[in-house]
């Protein structure tokens, strides 16, 4: 019967997330947020369906399941990008990304420390600054496949995958060396985390760039085989495990492997290929990995509804939570002010403000001082869950409902 109820359920989050999808082509209202509640839902009446259900065992998958997601999120994100729009906005990318992670940081680390400090009997700043770490930057996953979808400008859309990315790769770098400046092993200074970000970025750069353009010569050969789009997922796969295992940023690498293979003909050209006459990216190839993309994003944000279900959260906890999620939204100004600067993009300024939703990567980084829980303690440990869920879904409504306004008071869907 647990079988029958597993597989129901996953046809559910499909059909659920197929409507979702055509309300918000409808109505421009983000299907996000709905599919949070609805794993909410789920998570509330599972128990009841499956007693011998244990919501801690599938909360053990969030590593696995938030890599999935980045892999082919962003891989769809990054084969529907114009590869000049990349290079040619890729500086107000790093000044949006850098700023902003800046800014939220030290907001964070003051809020933590001023005001919740007292509370919970005092954290040190270095313990402060580990929140500001691990919220300090916005969900690629969440980010990349909304400007896809909304109906913004291929520049901004652009702009907003790329930051998304980097900000990412600046929470994961960040985390670690305060983890280990904590845990009392490498007193990483400035100039080391500093290596560590352009490492990640460079292997990550190099390998999505060399597997992808290597993936274009060998597609020509074998696109009218069987099964050849499955086989571009295999290497796709590969790629983010050797950008990772080489200490690289994966999802960089997701990104620009698909950059490379949706810029087919003008890779060729830079190349001075020989172009066949059809490219072997077509529409068949891009209707694929869109529809392995839906699939994995509506798994993506119905996990993240469930991952919230089971947390005990107090009332303290959920208003600093809030509070913190618009503290971010009015730093996230100042960043976005700098990036739209002497360009066409000031006419987008509001979108690009609310577009700050937090993901699961906040919620996977999250979990590292339990691992650790001598130093940080069961109360500290348990707090950097709780308000990261709470800020992931106040500013997954906050970016749901700011695009809705704000479509509706331009008078058409964004």
């Amino acid at each position: 019967m647990s079988e029958i109820i597993a597989i129901a359920m996953a046809s559910t989050i499909i059909i659920v997330g197929f409507i979702c999808n055509y309300f918000f082509e409808k109505t421009g209202f983000p299907d996000m947020l709905l599919l949070i509640i609805l794993g909410m839902v789920l998570g509330k009446l599972i128990p009841f369906v499956m007693p011998e259900f244990q919501l801690d065992n599938i909360k053990a998958l969030a590593p696995y399941l938030a890599a999935l997601a980045l892999v082919f999120i962003l891989f769809d994100g990054g084969i529907k990008m114009n590869i000049f729009q990349v290079f040619a906005e890729s500086p107000r990318a790093v000044v949006l990304a850098v700023t902003n992670f800046i800014l939220s940081v030290l907001a964070v680390t003051l809020f933590m420390y001023y005001i919740v400090g007292p509370f919970v009997g005092g954290i040190d700043i270095i313990k402060s600054a580990l929140f500001g770490a691990i919220y300090g930057g916005s969900s690629s996953i969440a980010i990349v496949s909304l400007a896809q979808k909304i109906k913004i400008s291929e520049r901004c859309s652009t702009i907003l995958s790329l930051e998304s990315a980097i900000t990412d790769i600046l929470c994961i770098v960040v985390t670690l060396a305060i983890i280990e400046i904590i845990l009392g092993g490498n007193q990483a200074g400035a100039v080391d985390v500093g290596r560590s970000i352009a490492a990640r970025f460079s292997i990550g750069a190099v390998v999505g760039v060399i597997f992808g353009i290597f993936w274009l010569s060998i597609l020509r050969k074998v696109a009218k085989l069987p099964y050849a789009y499955m086989l571009t997922l295999g290497v796709l796969l590969f790629a983010y495990s050797i950008s990772e295992y080489l200490e690289g940023s994966g999802a960089l690498s997701c990104l620009l492997f698909g950059i490379v293979l949706g810029n087919e003909r003008e890779i060729n050209r830079m190349l001075k290929r020989e172009r066949p006459s059809l490219t072997v990216v077509d529409i068949g190839f891009r209707r694929f990995e869109e529809e392995i993309a839906f699939l994995i994003r509506s798994f993506f944000f119905v996990y993240l509804g469930l991952i919230v279900v089971g947390l005990e959260l107090s009332l303290a906890t959920i208003l600093w939570g809030i509070t913190l999620s618009f503290i971010l939204l009015f730093v996230r100004y100042a960043g976005v002010v700098l990036a739209a600067a002497k360009s066409e993009l000031v006419a987008e300024k509001p979108v690009m403000w609310v577009l700050l939703t937090r993901g699961l990567a906040a919620a996977v980084l999250s979990t590292i001082p339990m691992q650790h829980i001598d130093k940080f303690g069961s109360e500290l440990s348990n707090l950097y869950i709780q308000i990261a869920v709470v800020i992931i879904l106040v500013t997954a409504v906050i970016c749901t409902l700011g695009t809705y306004l704000i479509s509706k008071k331009k008078g058409t869907q964004l």
